[in-house]
């Protein structure tokens, strides 16, 4: 006996696979790319507080870090912004992005904050030494230098944020992950709603995985 394969009762879900696709798409790349400027920024905002201040900031970034995802779609979404902050509660969409966008500040955070470190003196001595500002200085060689030393592990990031986004289906977002819920369970056909769904994102994924696989050989990125 063996299992009755049906596609064909979900090609009137198309229209809204395709939205949902779209919409999985953005939210990805608005969360990474909001996500990792704020991640720069408050890795770098880490550096320049007082040094009393280094341990409590890495301490909240941690616990930042430690929470899972999913906890975090569900605060954003849950809050009562009426009762702390008197605004509208932001939708759905708006709750997955502060999600991932925040639980990619904080990865990014980290990154910077130890590629900080890695950072050649001698170079930035020499930059002092000429006369440049410290501005210059983090402009043209202390954050070039990060972006090189964290461009790697941040691709790999992004490609996780991509594939995470499918949590914001929990909290009512009509991405890929919920259009198949409502799809199966509609035509009882689960196991077909699933293969289309790890087929779209073996589609979204697999090409950013082999662009970064090229990206990561190459000379600007081994330059130091």
């Amino acid at each position: 006996m063996s299992y009755d394969w049906n596609f064909s009762v979900f090609a009137p879900y198309w229209p809204a696979f395709l939205r949902g696709i779209w919409l999985t798409v953005e939210i990805s790349v608005v969360s990474a790319f909001g996500g990792t400027l704020a991640g720069i920024a408050l890795g770098a905002l880490y550096r320049v507080i007082p040094l009393r201040l280094h341990k409590p900031a890495l301490i909240f970034n941690d616990v930042l870090r430690a929470i899972p995802l999913l906890v975090l779609l569900f605060f954003f979404f849950f809050f009562p912004y009426q009762d702390y902050l008197g605004i509208k509660p932001p939708s759905p969409v708006i709750c997955a992005i502060l999600a991932l966008g925040l639980s990619q500040a904080v990865f990014t955070a980290d990154l910077v904050y130890a590629a900080v470190e890695r950072v050649s003196q001698r170079t930035i001595q020499g930059a002092r030494s000429l006369g440049l500002q410290e501005t210059a200085i983090w402009r043209y060689i202390i954050l070039p230098d990060i972006i090189r030393q964290i461009l790697p592990t941040l691709i790999a990031f992004w490609i996780g944020i991509l594939k995470l986004s499918n949590l914001a289906s929990v909290i009512g977002v009509q991405e890929v992950v919920f259009v198949a819920q409502v799809a199966s369970a509609q035509e009882f056909r689960s196991l077909e709603a699933w293969v289309i769904v790890a087929v779209i994102y073996v589609i979204l994924v697999l090409p950013l995985t082999l662009t970064a696989r090229e990206f990561e050989k190459s000379a600007w990125l081994k330059r130091r």
